[in-house]
């Protein structure tokens, strides 16, 4: 049953992964930040950067941490019979 879980996990992470949209935007980053910080409704460019975009990224390495002790107790932890 933990196998079967652990592998729809895995699966699932999996069709996440490859439906994101992984094209280069154009003009890089710095010109994304400085045509669309206004839309956050912050009125710096720097509080803007920090209270958006890099939240979704400490949320993503959250979600990432917490998968992989999941899995690792899933697959090698838990209860000895």
């Amino acid at each position: 049953m933990k196998r079967i879980i652990a592998s729809f996990i895995v699966v699932a992470l999996v069709a996440v992964f490859i439906s994101l949209d992984y094209s280069r935007a154009e003009g890089g980053s710095y010109e994304y930040y400085t045509t669309h910080w206004r839309e956050v409704g912050i009125p710096n460019l720097v509080t803007a950067i920090l209270a958006d975009w890099r939240v979704y990224d400490s949320l993503g390495e959250a979600t990432l941490l917490f998968t992989a002790i999941a899995g690792f107790y899933l697959l090698l932890g838990g209860k000895k019979r």
